[in-house]
C-alpha cells in the first residue's frame, strides 16, 4: 500500500492557517496559535518539501506562496499605517511596524526553513528568512 500524494492545496490551506499569525501580531483578541497547530504546519511545509519524491513545482509553489504572504502583509497592512502618519506618529508607527515584522519573519522563517536545502540552495533564491527581512520591508515600502 502506498501512502496518499501530497495534495498541495490541502497542505496550503493547513499553513495558511498559521498566517493568523500576522492578527496576532497586530494584536487582535483572543488569537493563539496552539502547539497542535504549529506542528501541523510545520509537517506540511515538511512533507511538501522532503515529499517522496519531493515534487519541485509544489516546493515552488511554496515558496512563491511564502512570499505572496508578506507581499500581501506589506501591501495590506503596513503600508495603509504609515501612509497617513507625519512626524513623530510616522516614526512611532514605523517602530512598531519594523518590531512587528521583526518577530512575524523570525516565527514564519523558522516554519519554513525546509525551502532552503529544498529549494533556495537549488535556486539561488533568497533564503525564507530574507524574503521576509527588513531590508526587503524598506524596499518594498519606497516601491509603493
Amino acid at each position: 500500500m502506498g501512502s496518499k500524494p501530497i495534495s498541495f492545496d490541502e497542505k496550503w490551506a493547513e499553513i495558511y492557517k498559521v498566517m493568523m499569525l500576522k492578527r496576532i501580531i497586530e494584536g487582535l483578541p483572543d488569537l493563539t496559535i496552539s502547539s497542535e497547530e504549529y506542528m501541523t504546519v510545520h509537517t506540511c511545509v515538511y512533507d511538501i518539501c522532503t515529499g517522496s519524491p519531493p515534487c519541485d513545482a509544489n516546493i515552488e509553489r511554496l515558496y512563491n506562496k511564502y512570499r505572496e504572504v508578506y507581499e500581501e502583509y506589506i501591501a495590506s497592512t503596513v503600508l495603509p499605517s504609515l501612509r497617513e502618519k507625519h512626524g513623530e506618529f510616522l516614526l512611532r508607527e514605523l517602530v512598531k511596524r519594523r518590531e512587528n515584522h521583526k518577530v512575524m519573519t523570525r516565527w514564519l522563517s523558522r516554519l519554513f526553513h525546509y525551502l532552503n536545502p529544498a529549494y533556495v540552495k537549488q535556486r539561488i533564491v533568497p533564503t525564507p528568512h530574507e524574503v521576509g527581512g527588513l531590508s526587503a520591508l524598506g524596499t518594498r515600502c519606497m516601491q509603493s
